[in-house]
């Protein structure tokens, strides 16, 4: 919306919530949507105008790529109310951004705005509020112009990659390539490139 993109729990709903059952299963229900998120075969955009904040925040995160507004703001507050951002944002801000900004982002609760959090490689672009889906809308359709299979594949060398060494990281991107050069797409996109005209990729 114009205000957030999402501020994160509602402080009374979570009130009503006590350290039961009920809340263990409230956190690994937004814990398991964000998850989901993250491992859709095709890439996500976070498009944030106004407050990205815990939970909000952690959302974005489970995202492949942020665009923010100028006016957008960031931050990672639980513990300022004794709490844990517990749906993955003390996981996935630190491969994001490096340990060290993180820490300082999840031990102090501080807020930052769009510019900072573009420096710090939070997000990947600011633009003024006005263009925000505009912009989000021409990033999504560059990529959709692209091989979905290759789109899939480079995904999750990034996603699972990352947690592995480089030999296991290299052995998966080589399992995921090789097939692709057999693939219909592939043999469009060279046909394509040799005719000079835009490929049209079916994804198979």
């Amino acid at each position: 919306g114009d205000k957030s993109f999402s501020v994160g729990g509602d402080i009374r709903e979570l009130e009503s919530l006590s350290v039961d059952d009920r809340w263990e299963q409230h956190i690994k229900k937004l814990s398991s949507i964000n998850t989901a998120v993250e491992n859709l075969p095709v890439p996500v955009i976070a498009a944030i105008n106004g407050f990205a904040l815990g939970g909000g925040l952690e959302l974005a995160l489970a995202c492949d790529i942020r665009i923010a507004a100028e006016r957008a703001s960031f931050g990672v507050p639980e513990v300022t109310i004794g709490g844990f951002p517990g749906t993955g944002g003390a996981v996935r801000l630190p491969r994001l951004i490096g340990k060290g900004k993180a820490r300082e982002l999840l031990f102090t609760g501080k807020r930052i705005d769009a510019e900072e959090a573009a420096r710090i490689g939070l997000v990947e672009e600011v633009v003024p509020p006005a263009k925000l889906m505009d912009e989000a809308m021409k990033l999504a359709r560059r990529i959709a112009d692209n091989s979905p299979l290759g789109i899939r594949a480079v995904k999750q060398v990034i996603n699972q990659g990352s947690e592995k060494d480089t030999a296991a990281a290299m052995e998966l991107s080589d399992s995921l390539r090789r097939p692709l050069l057999s693939s219909k797409d592939y043999a469009e996109g060279l046909t394509a490139f040799k005719e000079k005209r835009k490929p049209r990729f079916v994804g198979e």
